[in-house]
């Protein structure tokens, strides 16, 4: 990575360290800008165009005055920054966007974090060369697969008889079910046997990990019992969608890196503590290569997610939304977590079977109001589509009939925490909160793994609404599934 600063910072007290530092690795360039200079001194060379760069390889970081203008039409890996209140960003494909200058001084430690190094590197690559990563990196497992008498499914449950089918389907013969849960051992599903790991004696079966959730556990499972032809589900999804639909949090994965590697690198470097960054870092790794222990790795532990214990508290004045309300789970924890400490909880959830349980769950807590609808950016009803596998989603042609609200039309109050968990609708359920977000700024807890883009994409509509927070990113699971950000 190389830095470009303009000649009318040189100095700014914000980029004194990331000059420093460039400096010495001797990977700094000076933009000439009007009448500026830099000191004779001062190490760096100058240029007054970018068509002077002949690299193509290295990335290069350029920090301008907002008023410059530094377009090159060749193809080099240039992406500049703009602070989020100056002009141009948005109609710039190539902009980083952070919040102040100061932002940037996470750049001086890069070198810590692998998966965003990595994806820099990557900067210009389309999404079937991200396809293609992943494919190399599975390529032995995949070749023995296509070589093999058969295969076996780890999991047999829906998404293991799911595959299975789809596997005979392409015309690879099916051997058997893996399953850790022993009353399934002995029996059949889709006339497939069921066994244990230990009765699976050749080493190089293939084997197919049929489960999103909990694919990192199976894998290190395999590896020390010798099996090394494995491939998680997604990465049958890159080869043939039609016949391996995605699961989430898969999704436009490819795309998104594509077309927004700017974006991840402008939220990176706004997140506002070291361990935001790691678990950024953690999940662009996890994306990158389809290994699910780099999502581990970065995990806290499942129980407290929407409620970290260092960004969330608790008053006997608050009031807490929950949009995703289920069965009633979270407003549980909250409830736990809190001390029994609240004014009141609005939980909104549309479906009226579950929100009965809901109320079930919860009948000992008083001061709760059920909310039977979905929330969204506007009043009414949507239409919506229920996958059958991982989630649903709002669609002109869906089979359901959901109401909808927004948050701003139900609660009055100024709440203190809005959480949402809705099925990626994050986005509109943000913008049907905007009049309560900009008036009392609560604390959020935001599911971010419905859509590849909900990284960063969610950070952009929470700062367009109200740009006084600071976010936080937390991961709660041992895949994509289950990632937090927290505007506080």
């Amino acid at each position: 990575m190389k830095l470009i600063i303009g000649t009318s910072l040189a100095s700014n007290p914000s980029l004194r360290s990331v000059i420093d530092q460039f400096t010495k690795e001797k990977n700094l360039f000076w933009f000439k800008e009007g009448n500026y200079s830099i000191d004779p001194s001062q190490s760096g060379i100058l240029i007054h165009s970018l068509s002077e760069i002949k690299d193509m390889e290295s990335v290069f970081i350029v920090v301008v005055s907002p008023d410059t203008q530094c377009h090159d039409s060749e193809n080099k890996k240039i992406l500049r920054i703009y602070e989020r209140k100056e002009n141009g960003w948005s109609s710039d494909p190539q902009s980083v966007v952070i919040d102040d200058l100061s932002q940037i001084n996470a750049l001086l430690d890069m070198n810590k974090y692998l998966g965003m190094t990595q994806l820099l590197t990557c900067y210009g690559k389309s999404a079937d060369e991200f396809k293609g990563l992943i494919l190399e990196r599975y390529k032995d497992a995949l070749e023995a697969i296509k070589n093999a008498k058969g295969v076996a499914v780890f999991n047999a449950q829906r998404l293991g008889e799911f595959v299975a089918n789809s596997l005979k389907t392409s015309g690879v013969n099916v051997l058997t079910f893996i399953d850790n849960g022993s009353s399934k051992h002995g029996t059949k599903v889709s006339d497939i046997p069921v066994i244990p790991l230990s009765e699976l004696t050749d080493k190089e079966t293939p084997i197919i990990i049929a489960t999103t959730r909990f694919s990192k556990s199976i894998a290190k499972q395999l590896k020390a019992n010798g099996f090394n032809n494995y491939v998680p589900y997604p990465v049958l999804s890159l080869i043939d969608p039609e016949l391996y639909p995605h699961e989430i949090p898969y999704i436009g994965i490819q795309d998104d890196f594509a077309q927004n590697i700017p974006r991840h690198l402008g939220v990176f470097l706004s997140l506002t503590d070291d361990k935001s960054r790691e678990v950024h870092d953690g999940l662009i790794q996890y994306r990158l290569k389809y290994d699910a222990a780099y999502a581990d790795a970065v995990a806290d532990q499942y129980d407290r997610q929407y409620f970290d214990e260092e960004l969330i508290s608790y008053s006997e004045d608050g009031v807490f939304v929950d949009l995703g309300g289920y069965d009633g789970d979270t407003v549980e924890k909250y409830i736990q977590f809190g001390e029994k400490v609240y004014k009141k909880i609005y939980l909104f959830e549309p479906d009226k079977t579950i929100l009965e349980r809901a109320k079930v769950r919860l009948k000992n807590f008083d001061h709760i109001e059920y909310v039977p609808t979905g929330a969204y950016s506007k009043d009414g009803e949507l239409r919506f589509s229920a996958s059958g596998r991982t989630n649903g989603f709002f669609s002109e042609v869906g089979d359901l009939i959901i109401p909808v609200q927004k948050l701003d039309s139900v609660v009055k109050e100024d709440p203190i925490l809005i959480k949402m968990d809705i099925e990626g609708s994050e986005k509109e359920a943000l913008i049907g909160a905007r009049d309560t977000i900009q008036r009392s700024k609560p604390k959020l807890a935001i599911a971010a793994y419905h859509f590849a883009t909900d990284l960063w994409r969610l950070v952009d509509v929470i700062r367009e609404i109200n740009p006084s927070y600071s976010f936080y990113l937390r991961h709660y699971s041992e895949t994509g599934l289950e990632s937090v950000i927290y505007a506080v």
